[in-house]
């Protein structure tokens, strides 16, 4: 044992404040540290393999993603001057800068959207979430029309049943459909109508079953095309450009780089003619206004042609002037007839001889018969009376020549009436179309000379048109593909070195705080150098941990183990104890602790026995009466006499004192346990009991109660030598100091001192440098996996 080790060391812990203020590293405790270290050295090894298994888990399960890059060098030039017409372009397109927002920009990411037709994905589920996109190679390809926009985004599965069917399983507001359909039929669902058609790649995925389809929404690919295009500057004097896109399907990302170079040559092609094209489409408009409006005016031909038969007003003028002579000559003509008719009628009536000029010739025969049966009836009467029957026969006849006759004038006259009413209603429109034909003619001829005017400034419009064109097809691209789509071999993320080695660090980092807030949260003593730093008393000595056997009790181990380092330690405590006092001063001597469970009493009974081997006479007093253990150090029961007894004057010391197999080693249990242990200590009986131990033994060992529970350990302390506090390693919190410095500075314990129990210090204890293995030690214990792993010895 290493007697400086245990030399008395007095620490005052203001001071050692003092003289850590200005260095923060001495407030570190690197032994504690460097315990808390080996302590959970298998909680850090855990959180390095957890955090490699984790890393390798995510490179596992994360779908590699590939980049496929090509390099534009971007100048624009207009050669359409080569055909001698004037370029009406002038806008240009500058700046890398400007160009690089062009390709990010969402208004691009439609074009390519619309261009590259990508409406519906089709996939095959691998491990875990992990999938196959089959872009370009998907065994069937879907057309679809959408009724329902709910569908768009979302996974529709296909499971292959044969060359001719499959069954397609979808959820749709909260309804699952699953179907049977064949191949290459329309189908009606309830998201719209597709048609699922088998591609050429059908027999090379035979094996396969499950695949599933997203009809994808333009926003969605809108989107995709944002967040996975990366465009960079390479060289701002060459104005070269880097157009990337990353996906974990490399063909998809080759074949969608190539169709965004296309475009984008395409896109600035078209900006740079974009005032070319503003012209061209105002031109248009021009061009379709001035055809509708002569489309009017060939309407308005047509119409006048159609509603005046011709085109040439002034023959028609002279042909009205002779339709309306021709209808005054007919006009004259039924006149005439009319006043024949009336005459005829007027005779008729009067019975007279009607006469026959004027009217048509179907009258005249009409007439000549009816004046012939006239005739007769007069020659008749000469011969003949009135009432003969000749006669009545003859004015029967007369009366019905006359009705025909009448009728048929009356019919005739409303004939000639109607006609009449003709006549005049056309005269009547001649007349009015005779008035309009000179207003007619002016409309006409001013809308001719607009029509020629019209068309003259519409094939004027047709040559500016003609011009554009060819100037605009005369504008080429100076853009040049430096480097094409390349085909990605290796994918950009995960990188697993860059990976694994993030994994590894943050394992060492996460265990590099594990470690700091363990000793950041450990609030127990573990070594005496931490004692030391807090401790206001003298360290009187540190004993180390007893390794020999699990004891379930305390006991007293230095009878068999005489030479151990433990043994060896103690004595260095009795060494010490004598530096501390002189003479008798060192007959009483009490040993509490703060708690019970720090090996007070362990410390009495085996100081006790150390003592004994000296050839003192030494007893040992068990005062805790309320949780008594000395009896069991010793190996005995509990009797019912003891200091308890001995304080009431129902036995005496020596009834009461029991020999231990060490010699000169008595020990004085504590008794049945009495209702009040601290008047029983407070009373005058228990000082005369102290001085009548005195004068019968060397060294009066007293296992006092703990303070921190009962207050009797103080009472007892007052009246002794030499007070020891017990402090154990791994067991005793930092708080427990407190009642240490309460002692000294409130109760004015300037003589107490501490002992540091229990300590594990495994090859750090050796007399004068000999080490543990120096000495009769404990059984050596067997070396656990983390001892060989860190070079320890048993």
């Amino acid at each position: 044992m290493n007697l400086e080790t245990n030399h008395i060391r007095p620490i005052h812990g203001g001071q050692n404040h003092n003289q850590s203020e200005g260095d923060p590293l001495s407030n570190i405790d690197f032994d504690k540290l460097n315990q808390v270290f080996i302590k959970n050295l298998p909680w850090i090894i855990l959180i390095l393999i957890l955090f490699n298994a984790g890393t390798f888990l995510y490179l596992r399960y994360t779908k590699p993603i590939y980049s496929s890059e090509s390099i534009l060098k971007l100048d624009i030039k207009s050669d359409a001057g080569i055909l001698g017409i004037q370029n009406p372009m002038e806008q240009d397109i500058k700046g890398l800068s400007g160009e690089i927002e062009i390709l990010k920009s969402r208004l691009f990411a439609s074009q390519v959207v619309d261009a590259v037709g990508m409406n519906v994905s089709y996939f095959h589920p691998g491990r875990s979430h992990l999938y196959d996109e089959r872009y370009g190679n998907s065994p069937f390809i879907v057309d679809v029309q959408v009724s329902d926009p709910s569908i768009l985004n979302r996974r529709i599965d296909v499971e292959i049943l044969s060359d001719d069917h499959f069954v397609m399983d979808f959820e749709l507001h909260g309804t699952s459909h699953r179907t049977r359909y064949p191949f290459g039929k329309k189908i009606n669902t309830a998201f719209g109508e597709l048609i699922v058609s088998k591609t050429i790649f059908f027999k090379e995925q035979q094996n396969l079953i499950d695949f599933y389809f997203v009809i994808n929404s333009r926003e969605a690919l809108i989107d995709y095309f944002q967040q996975n295009i990366i465009v960079e500057p390479i060289n701002f004097n060459a104005n070269t450009i880097k157009i990337a896109l990353a996906d974990p399907n490399k063909y998809k990302a080759r074949s969608l780089v190539q169709a965004i170079d296309t475009i984008y040559l395409n896109y600035t092609k078209a900006a740079k003619n974009q005032a070319v094209e503003q012209k061209i489409s105002f031109l248009e408009t021009q061009m379709y206004k001035s055809q509708i409006e002569l489309e009017q005016f060939e309407d308005y031909f047509e119409k006048f042609t159609i509603k005046n038969r011709t085109t040439d007003l002034s023959q028609d003028l002279n042909y009205t002037i002779r339709l309306l002579n021709q209808l005054d000559s007919q006009r004259f003509n039924i006149r005439t007839q009319i006043a024949a008719v009336e005459l005829a009628n007027k005779q008729l009536g009067e019975g007279t001889p009607i006469t026959t000029l004027g009217l048509p010739k179907p009258f005249l025969e009409m007439l000549a018969e009816y004046n012939e049966l006239k005739n007769e009836r007069l020659l008749k009467l000469d011969t003949y009376n009135e009432n003969t029957q000749i006669i009545k026969q003859l004015n029967s006849r007369i009366d019905l020549s006359q009705k025909a006759v009448h009728d048929r004038l009356v019919s005739y006259q409303e004939n000639l009436v109607t006609s009449q009413e003709e006549l005049s209603k056309k005269r009547k429109i001649l007349e009015s179309n005779f008035a309009e034909l000179p207003s007619m003619g002016t409309s006409y001829n001013k809308n001719r000379r607009l029509y020629s005017l019209q068309e003259e400034f519409y094939f004027s419009l047709i040559q500016s048109k003609i011009e554009l064109e060819i100037a605009r097809a005369g504008t080429v691209t100076n853009f040049v593909v430096l480097s094409p789509a390349s085909m990605p071999d290796a994918p950009i993320k995960p990188q697993k070195i860059l990976i694994y080695g993030a994994g590894f660090m943050a394992g060492l980092i996460i265990s590099f705080f594990f470690v700091a807030i363990s000793y950041l949260l450990d609030d127990k003593i573990s070594n005496s150098k931490e004692l030391e730093r807090l401790l206001m008393a003298p360290l009187l000595g540190v004993i180390p941990k007893y390794k020999a056997e699990k004891l379930q009790t305390t006991r007293l181990v230095v009878s068999t183990n005489p030479k151990s380092s433990m043994s060896e330690a103690l004595r260095s405590v009795r060494t010490n104890m004598e530096f501390m006092a002189s003479g008798n001063g060192r007959k009483l001597i009490s040993i509490t602790s703060t708690v019970s469970g720090e090996g007070k009493t362990f410390i009495a009974v085996n100081l006790g026995a150390i003592f004994a081997y000296s050839g003192l006479k030494v007893v040992v007093i068990d005062l805790d009466m309320r949780k008594p253990k000395v009896h069991l150090a010793f190996g005995t029961e509990q009797t019912n006499k003891g200091v308890s007894t001995i304080l009431i004057d129902k036995n005496t010391i020596d009834e009461c004192v029991n020999n231990s197999e060490v010699k000169n080693l008595s020990y004085i249990s504590a008794g049945p346990t009495p209702p009040n242990p601290s008047e029983l200590i407070m009373g005058e009986k228990f000082n005369h009991f102290l001085e009548e131990l005195k004068e019968k033994f060397d060294i009066v060992l007293l296992d006092t109660p703990p303070v921190g529970l009962v207050t009797d350990g103080i009472l007892v302390m007052k009246k002794t030598d030499l007070p020891i506090y017990v402090v154990r390693a791994e067991y005793s919190k930092k708080s427990y100091l407190k009642s240490v410095h309460n002692l000294i500075t409130n109760n004015r314990f300037d003589n107490l001192s501490v002992i540091f129990n229990s300590v594990n210090q495994q090859g750090r204890y050796g007399y004068g440098g000999y080490g543990s293995g120096y000495y009769e030690d404990e059984v050596p214990a067997k070396r656990s996996w983390l001892d060989k792993l860190l070079g320890k010895k048993a």
